[in-house]
């Protein structure tokens, strides 16, 4: 059986897009379809939770900034990260004393958006990697995506709105789409190449790994947040197959 969303067309209301109603030929834009939208998923961490784990950021931060085994600057030197993937060795921060109830949380929160959001079958999942993030002022990221993830995430544990820059999100390259381009007259959802999400302090975004994201210059220091990658335990199907982290 496939399920599909059907539209009703008697919802809508006709759009008269002529300025005389006496137009023989007026054009009636009886509505506009969105299909296929990109879902972020937000969350938000209860405020006591949220005030314990951002004390131990900043102290994580202050013990391993100037140890190389455990924290990594991006060549521009704005941008440092702790218990990154790159330089690890596997070891991730949510096996540090105190992210029991943050990885716990982000679990459930993972499998909401798996199963609620994206309407996938998903049980139990593996959280592969989860770093910190310190972006001091005149700081950025390109943007990128996230490799053999399904899900990624990133929880803002020190961020003041309109001054550390928000994350933006790239809109995804669709097949088939035309090599044909015009000028644009304005800026809509359709035609606008990326969407800056402005968030706060305990706010958690989660979205599909392809999905290119990144964010401009940084307009202050401690732009701290905490990023992870998401993969299902089991993948379903006839050749299915049951994952175990190492």
């Amino acid at each position: 059986m496939i399920n599909s969303h059907i539209y009703d067309y008697g919802m809508a209301s006709p759009f008269i897009i002529s300025y005389q109603d006496s137009d023989p030929q007026r054009v009636e834009r009886s509505d506009v379809i969105e299909i296929f939208p990109v879902q972020i998923g937000s969350y938000i961490f209860t405020h006591e939770h949220k005030t314990c784990l951002k004390q131990l950021c900043f102290d994580i931060i202050d013990k391993y900034k100037n140890n190389r085994e455990y924290s990594y600057q991006n060549d521009n030197g704005y941008l440092t990260h702790y218990f990154d993937p790159i330089i690890s060795n596997n070891s991730s921060l949510l096996d540090y004393p105190g992210f029991e109830t943050f990885n716990s949380w982000i679990k459930r929160c993972s499998i909401d958006y798996i199963n609620n959001i994206l309407g996938r079958n998903c049980g139990d999942i593996i959280i592969t990697q989860c770093w910190i993030n310190d972006c001091s002022k005149g700081g950025s990221q390109p943007s990128h995506n996230h490799m053999n993830s399904l899900i990624s995430g990133t929880y803002f544990v020190n961020f003041i709105p309109e001054i550390h820059a928000p994350l933006k999100f790239n809109k995804p390259t669709m097949m088939g789409k035309p090599y044909l381009e015009l000028e644009r007259n304005n800026t809509t959802c359709s035609n606008d190449s990326y969407v800056s999400i402005q968030t706060y302090e305990g706010i958690l975004l989660l979205w599909e790994s392809h999905i290119g994201h990144g964010y401009d210059s940084n307009n202050t220091d401690k732009r701290i947040s905490i990023s992870f990658n998401v993969i299902p335990e089991t993948l379903p199907g006839i050749y299915g197959f049951k994952l175990i982290k190492n």
